[in-house]
Order: C-alpha cells, then structure tokens, then sequence
C-alpha cells in the first residue's frame, strides 16, 4: 500500500525541512575556501535525508510532529548559526580545526567579537534564521497518520537510512548539524584523554641535564598575542609603532623570517609548550613539555597572565598548570602593563627561574588593548602607510587600523618595560619575544582578524626578537644569532632548552634556532606549506582589486538606477 503524502497539505514541513537541512548547505556556495564541488554532496545528502525525515513523519499525530521537529531544530539551530554567522561575516566555512578552537573561546571574547565585530545585517540575518522555524512548527498540522504495521517496509527502509545517515562518518559528516557534534564529542574525548596522560606523565621517570655553565640565572619567555611583523616600525611598517624597542635595536636580534605554526593561538599553544609537530602530534602528551623540562632541570617557574587558564576552557591549559606558580591576572580587564608588577616581584627570586608572559597584546577588540594616553595613531592627522589607502577601504577600516597600530605601539611600551626591569637585575639572562600568531588588518582585502579558512602571511608572518645581558652573552658564546635564519616556532621549545642549557632525549640540536647545528625546515602553517600561504596571499593580492573593481560598478549601478 502506498504512502499519500500530501504534500500541498504538509507544505509547512516541507519548507521547514528545506530551512534546517538545506539553507546552509546551499549558502556553503558562496564559500570563499570550499569549491563548489566540495558542497554539492552536502546538498544532495541533506535533500535525501530531508525525503527521508518527510516520509516518517506522516506517521506522527499532529502533536508527535511538532515535538519531533521542535527535537530537530534544537539539535540543528546552535551548528547552524554559527556556520551561517561566521558564513556571511567572513564568507568563509569554518572548518574542523577552527570549530575546535571555537569550542575553547570562553565568553569574554565571544560577547567582545560580536558587540563590535558583528555587522548589524548579519546579526539580524541570524536572528531571523532562529525566528522562522518556530513559525513553521507553530502552524504544523499533519492530516494523514497512516499504521505503521501497513508500511512496514516503508518504516523500516527510511529507519535503516536515518541510522545511516546518523552513524556512518562518510555519510554523517555531509550533514553539517552532525558533523558539529561529532566534531565536539571527538574534541572532548581527546582532551579528556589528554589531561590524564599529562598527569600521568608527571609521575614517570625523564632525566634532564643542566649546564651550569650555560644556564642563564633568568630566562623570560613573552609570548605576545595577534601582532603581525607588518605593523611593526622594527620591520619597516611606515607608522612608528616601535619606538622604544629601535632606540636599543643594536642591544637586540630582530628575526626576519618566523612564522608561526597555526593562525589561532590555542593550536600555537599546544605547539609551542610541547614538542608535537605535524609528523609526531603524539609527542604533546608522550614527552615532556615546557615547564616539566625546566621544573626537572632544576628552574623554579613562573606563568604570568593576561589572557585566562583557571576556566577550563582551553586545551593546553593543563600545560600551563604545571608551572610552579601560575598567576592568572585576566579578571583586572586592563591592558598588558598589569603584569609589570607582578613581574617585577617574580624576578626578585634568587633562584634560577623561567618567567613565561602571556600577553593580551593586539587581540580583537584592539581599542581594548591600551590605555587612553597610547590612544596616538589617528588617520586624519597620520596618513595611512601605503597600501591601506583609505580610497579603498570600509567606512570603519581606518579607525580600526588606528587601533591596532595603538595596540602595537603599547605592545612596544611593555616588552621594552620587561627588558628594563631584566637589565636592573644585572645578571646572566635572557629574554626571548614572539607573537602568537599574526594579524591581517585590512592589508590588501577588506578583512580585519585571523581566520585559517581565509588565511594569509599577514597572519601566520610573526615577531621574534631576543635580548640578552652582557653577563649572559660572555657566558654562552657557543649561541648563535643569525638574524635572517627562516625559522617556525614549531620548534620554540628545543630553541628555548637549547638557550636554558637543557640536554634530554630528544632534544634536537637541527631544529634549535640558536644552534650551530642549526637546520632550515620546511615549513608548515596549519596544514599548509608556508610557501604556498605566500603564493595564495600574492594571488589574492592580484584578484582583490578585480573584486573590488566589481563591487563598486555594482554599486554606482544600483545608486544610479535608484536615483534615476
């Protein structure tokens, strides 16, 4: 016996189902980082299941349906605003990696990113996607219930297609709301496997040497957070946003070829405090990372800082755990100078120690990131640097460059801070400097942030800058500072073992940036070659102004039909 359907009846459903499967597998078009080709299986996955959802339901009364697709828009709503959100904001779709780093930013930087970053057309965009629907179930009335026992080949056919759909990965992962929470689960599991064999680990016997000879009696780690090499005056930016750091330039090496290994500072973390990399990720919880080294070879250690690890929201904050004192000054909400003191008071320890800073520097929302009397760079009086004409950006770019480039110039002020209460102590240390990750700020495109869909050298090109006293610089002259060395911080920690005078298995001399031994890698961002992010940044260089071009004829097009 065959199903009547009654579609014209149940069009509700209909539309409701083509709104919840299909709209955002069918905005994924416009994708900037996925071809077309890559969505069409989506499309067509989604449009069986949508066949598949439609039929069982004709067996549901009309209050079994409601319930059934209240259920269905529940699951699906929180995956799809987020994906179209972040779809029409930056026209990209996000992919596993940064959906995982999504699952980590706590609630302060989600409210800041969509108070001031949101455009009020996609906002309302969301708003009315979350609206719609409950419309639809609201007015939902099934005219037809028909026995199960009488289609029970039907039934069983479309059940067997739903579990299929739900549970088998190649299939599941097409339908975008699954692969979400797929996605988490797979992301919780890991990290809760992680934090057990980190602790685990701590218990196992790792032998750590010391030179006594070569390690310095302080060794300071400032990791900085989305500041580009591109807005620094140290690196030729035409603002003079590094000040204080050139007039002791000849004190300090400038590293002109750093990049970083990701483009989003929880994977940078997790990389730069263990020895995971692209070909052994085992090694984050199979070796030790930066603080049990250093514990193990005798230094007392020290985090400081300003970005939040006491809420369990991020995956390497077990790591940041392990040092002997971990100082979590992010609930002030001030700008990086609130670590000074604190600082300042780690450093009166007579023992030999390592101090990591983890700055806020430049994150988004950059007018956040200073105080009013850094508040200097204004593009009416300080002509944007070329290449960011305001001709040919947004209304609202130049003031956002401004910023930034205020967040620098703060950024300045504190690492050169940190250098002169180091060179008060007149002993043998050293102070190693490096961003996170970079920042791209309307350098060629109109786009502000850091988005691996959307990547580019802007982001991924970082600061590295190292300090050493006189009396440290005698002490270890087997270090060598060959300023133009092409180098990822990938391989931060054998660089900062290398230069605390730690020797273990597995340290690896090749990949110490201050090594005689040193040797050149290839590599990678992400799971990108370096080399082919320059070889997309250029094309998209050439392509913008095209793109632009086409906007603006649309644009005047449009102005003069309305006011013709």
């Amino acid at each position: 016996m065959k199903i009547n359907l009654r579609i014209k009846e149940r069009k509700l459903q209909l539309f409701f189902l083509v709104y919840i499967l299909l709209l955002v597998p069918t905005i994924s078009l416009i994708a900037q980082n996925i071809p077309s080709e890559a969505v069409i299986p989506g499309i067509c996955v989604s449009t069986v299941l949508s066949a598949v959802i439609f039929i069982l339901t004709t067996f549901l009364t009309t209050k079994g349906l409601r319930i059934f697709y209240s259920v269905l828009l529940v699951a699906a709503l929180i995956p799809g605003a987020v994906l179209l959100g972040y779809l029409l904001f930056a026209e990209v779709l996000l992919s596993e990696g940064s959906l995982t780093t999504l699952f980590e930013t706590n609630a302060g930087e989600s409210k800041e990113f969509i108070v001031h970053y949101m455009n009020p057309w996609v906002s309302l965009g969301i708003a009315l996607y979350i609206l719609v629907p409950f419309v639809f179930i609201f007015r939902m009335k099934n005219m037809v219930c028909p026995s199960i026992r009488e289609h029970k080949k039907t039934f069983t056919v479309c059940i067997s297609l739903l579990f299929l759909f739900l549970t088998v990965k190649p299939v599941a992962q097409h339908i975008y709301f699954v692969d979400f929470y797929r996605i988490f689960a797979d992301y919780k599991i890991r990290t809760a496997s992680e934090e057990k064999a980190i602790e685990s680990r701590r218990k196992q016997q790792f032998d750590v040497a010391l030179s006594e000879d070569g390690a310095p009696q302080t060794l300071v780690v400032v990791i900085g957070e989305s500041l580009t090499r591109r807005h620094m005056s140290l690196y030729g930016y035409g603002r003079e946003t590094n000040p204080l750091l050139a007039a002791r330039k000849s004190s300090l090496k400038v590293y002109r070829d750093v990049v970083s290994p990701q483009v989003h500072t929880i994977p940078v973390m997790r990389s730069i405090l263990t020895f995971a990399d692209e070909a052994h990720p085992e090694y984050l919880t199979d070796r030790p990372s930066l603080f049990e080294l250093f514990n193990r070879a005798g230094y007392e250690t020290c985090l400081i800082s300003n970005q939040p690890f006491e809420d369990g929201s991020s995956s390497y904050e077990p790591l940041l755990q392990l040092a002997d004192r971990a100082i979590d000054l992010s609930e002030t909400n001030e700008p990086d100078g609130v670590l000074l003191k604190a600082f300042e008071q780690a450093l009166e320890s007579d023992k030999r120690k390592l101090i990591v800073l983890h700055l806020m520097g430049s994150h988004a929302v950059y007018k956040f990131r200073y105080p009013p009397s850094f508040n200097r760079f204004n593009h009416h009086i300080h002509p944007l640097p070329p290449g960011q004409q305001a001709s040919r950006l947004t209304a609202g770019a130049p003031e956002t460059i401004d910023q930034y480039d205020n967040s620098v110039l703060y950024n300045d002020y504190v690492v050169s801070r940190i250098i002169d209460l180091m060179e008060q102590r007149d002993e043998p240390s050293a102070m190693v400097y490096f961003s996170d990750h970079g920042e791209e700020v309307y350098d060629f495109r109109n786009f502000a942030g850091h988005a691996y869909e959307k990547i580019s050298t802007f982001m991924c090109e970082i600061p590295f800058i190292v300090w050493t006293s006189g009396k440290f610089a005698r002490k270890r002259k087997d270090l060598i500072y060959e300023e133009t060395r092409p180098f990822s911080t990938m391989d931060a920690l054998h660089s900062l073992a290398d230069m605390g005078g730690l020797r273990f298995d597995g340290y690896d001399s090749g990949r110490s940036l201050f090594s005689p031994h040193f040797i050149p890698r290839e590599r990678t961002v992400g799971d990108l070659i370096y080399d082919d992010v320059k070889l997309r940044t250029d094309e998209e260089k050439m392509r913008e102004p095209a793109i632009a071009s086409r906007w603006a004829a649309l644009k005047n097009l449009i102005l003069s039909g309305i006011t013709d």
